[in-house]
């Protein structure tokens, strides 16, 4: 599988630094530059959260009443 970490204010997961990214995860990523170009190759979720350095948690949902 093929993962990208981008920074996202809103993202599930966090850094060292409290800096929020999503991580996308895709079988295939065609870009402008080419096939899988600027996504990175882990065998798994776990594999990629782990060389990111991130870790899951989530912000908060708003309770809408």
């Amino acid at each position: 599988m093929f993962y990208k970490k981008v920074q996202s204010e809103e993202g599930d997961y966090k850094d060292t630094n409290n800096v929020r990214f999503t991580v996308l995860e895709a079988h295939e990523a065609f870009t402008p530059q080419g096939k899988n170009v600027g996504w990175d190759e882990f065998a798994d979720k776990a594999a990629a959260y782990e060389a990111y350095g991130v870790t899951y948690d989530p912000l908060p949902k708003e309770v809408q009443e």
